[in-house]
């Protein structure tokens, strides 16, 4: 294993071992690796581009010691589909999207959660918390019940129904607190977010939120997307949308493409644009203003998400909540793939951007769509009631002949 932690406050070295946080000023923790060693080595070179389990496939650049004992559900290796009707649309040439809806509780969220329960595994620990707005808590209760482990999971009654029920059915305990938009401002939901870590602290729990600044190995499944992308096209695409929530996504997309050029395994970091809800989150380009220090919720990889954009010559667009139903609508019906509403951020914003002009058509561009639609049956059926084909009722097959006679019945969509 080549990875240990560094302290991206005080610079103190520390081996990959159960920090949280630096235990010398509390500052966050980094999992880094001798990119060095990693290509001089030239086993990583061999099996990325191979099929595989995820933490045997990136073994060198993940934090685990016995990779080949890794906990799977079978995440990772989530298809990479290429856009024909969305791209002629937009006017792209070269559009793909990787579908992490794919992954075995439909987020990309069980990259981040197999990665951090296996190394929770490896330190002898078996007891897993987390604070989630839904796919993290569905990704923690599937892999605590395929472990033996217990989870217990706090989310807000603004969690859509399907997620909260998919947690339950995996025998989790669920805690309810109340929803982020019923506080009048951050309230208990997001003072939960960043108490998790020393209430996990007295009792025993691993914090499994998934950021960086509360559990260091949760972040680093989120790597595996960008080297997957890079390995099926053969090097880095040139432009990459990435939805951003908490951050992390954005950030580990990056640092995966960022280690790929590293290791010689690419020539350059592709250009990252990023997605962000407007609602009550704060704009991570933007967080440190004083209007958003009261009433909004900072998202914990904020920082490092703005970073990561900033140092790819990207750009952040906001997105209100219109125009994500519209692309999530948009997706689904011109190329029949269907995203949640929080894996529609990065959609909402390309499709943004190329409507106004802004996007080079010849670019190699990745749209990540980090989550599945049938998350959320509420957004579902707005979709449904905005697409003007309700059901036809019928006595039989044969008195659908009317239909089949008029004109527009021979109409593709």
């Amino acid at each position: 294993m080549t990875a240990h932690l560094r302290c991206l406050s005080c610079n103190a070295k520390l081996p990959a071992a159960e920090h949280y946080s630096c235990p010398e000023c509390g500052g966050e923790l980094d999992v880094q690796y001798d990119h060095d060693r990693i290509r001089e080595d030239g086993r990583l070179a061999q099996s990325w581009r191979q099929s595989g389990p995820m933490a045997e496939r990136f073994a060198e650049l993940m934090p685990l010691a016995a990779p080949e004992s890794a906990v799977s559900l079978g995440e990772g290796s989530t298809p990479l589909v290429r856009s024909h009707n969305l791209a002629r649309r937009l006017g792209l040439r070269h559009l793909y999207f990787k579908l992490e809806g794919s992954n075995p509780t439909g987020s990309f969220k069980d990259r981040q959660v197999a990665i951090a329960i296996s190394k929770a595994r490896e330190l002898g620990r078996r007891r897993f918390a987390t604070v989630s707005s839904g796919n993290v808590g569905n990704a923690l209760a599937a892999y605590a019940a395929h472990t033996g482990g217990r989870a217990d999971i706090w989310v807000s009654h603004e969690t859509a129904e399907a997620k909260r029920q998919q947690i339950e059915i995996y025998g989790a305990q669920v805690f309810l607190l109340p929803s982020p938009r019923a506080d009048g401002g951050p309230g208990p939901y997001f003072s939960a977010l960043k108490g998790l870590p020393d209430f996990c602290a007295r009792h025993g729990l691993v914090p499994m939120i998934s950021a960086r600044p509360i559990n260091p190995y949760m972040v680093e499944g989120a790597k595996a997307i960008g080297y997957e992308i890079a390995a099926t096209l053969g090097r880095n695409p040139d432009v990459v949308f990435a939805p951003v929530g908490g951050g992390g996504l954005a950030g580990g997309v990056f640092k995966a493409f960022s280690d790929l050029v590293a290791v010689g395994l690419a020539d350059t970091v592709p250009q990252l644009r990023g997605g962000q809800r407007r609602a009550y989150f704060a704009p991570v380009d933007r967080m440190d203003e004083p209007q958003y220090q009261t009433g909004y919720y900072l998202p914990l990889d904020g920082h490092w998400a703005w970073q990561s954009i900033q140092a790819s010559g990207g750009t952040l667009q906001i997105m209100e909540d219109d125009a994500i139903r519209a692309a999530q609508g948009e997706l689904v019906r011109r190329e029949g793939i269907f995203a949640e509403p929080h894996g529609a951020y990065a959609l909402a914003a390309m499709i943004e951007a190329a409507d106004k002009g802004t996007l080079d058509p010849d670019a190699l561009t990745v749209c990540v769509i980090s989550g599945f639609g049938l998350k959320d049956m509420v957004a579902a059926r707005e979709i449904i009631a905005n697409a003007g084909r309700p059901p036809i009722e019928v006595a039989s097959l044969e008195a659908s002949e009317a239909h089949f006679a008029s004109p527009e019945s021979l109409e593709l969509n």
